[in-house]
């Protein structure tokens, strides 16, 4: 059975897989970033130099963090039905929260110190069922990058809702454009 890390380490490299995807940059060469020598989660090489991205996921709590994390590496059994409800009920401002957590996870992950990458991305996926495209707009306009940070772009990703074509986007926040 695989453990939590590596589930971890194999969700990390689809979510920046994604990112260049939606970005459509080709890179090659993926492998895990080494957390002893503080190198981002994932490695690529691109354009003859080495690009790290590390990765954050965004929940609306905590929560919503540990009821998936427990599906998904088989520490609890899933219900017959094939879903289940979220354990903390209705969420009163979901925008909001989710918002919320991604500044949480800015800030969290630009006062670290990373090295062993030529270039740094950072991309927070946010998993926010009731976001849309124009609900994660008004989220980056309202966050705050801190300064003295070692990231060169930083991305917010989300899967769009059904009537917005269900597919994986990536908005950039930083640099501005």
């Amino acid at each position: 059975m695989r453990t939590r890390d590596t589930i971890k380490q194999g969700h990390e490299k689809a979510v920046a897989d994604q990112l260049l995807n939606a970005l459509q940059i080709r890179a090659s060469c993926a492998t895990p970033g080494d957390p002893n020598k503080r190198e981002p989660d994932v490695m690529y090489k691109w354009d003859r130099e080495t690009l790290g991205i590390e990765i954050a996921t965004a929940y609306y709590t905590d929560g919503d963090a540990e009821q998936e994390w427990t599906a998904v590496a088989h520490e609890r059994p899933l219900p017959a039905q094939g879903f289940e409800m979220r354990e903390e009920g209705v969420i009163g401002n979901p925008d909001q929260t989710i918002c919320e957590r991604i500044q949480k996870e800015i800030d969290g992950k630009c006062g670290k110190i990373y090295a062993g990458a030529d270039e740094l991305w950072l991309c927070i996926e946010q998993q926010a069922a009731l976001s849309d495209a124009e609900s994660v707009e008004r989220c980056i306009d309202t966050l705050k990058i801190p300064p003295g940070h070692q990231f060169t772009r930083i991305y917010v990703s989300y899967l769009a809702p059904v009537h917005e074509g269900s597919k994986y986007s990536a908005r950039k926040i930083f640099p501005p454009d």
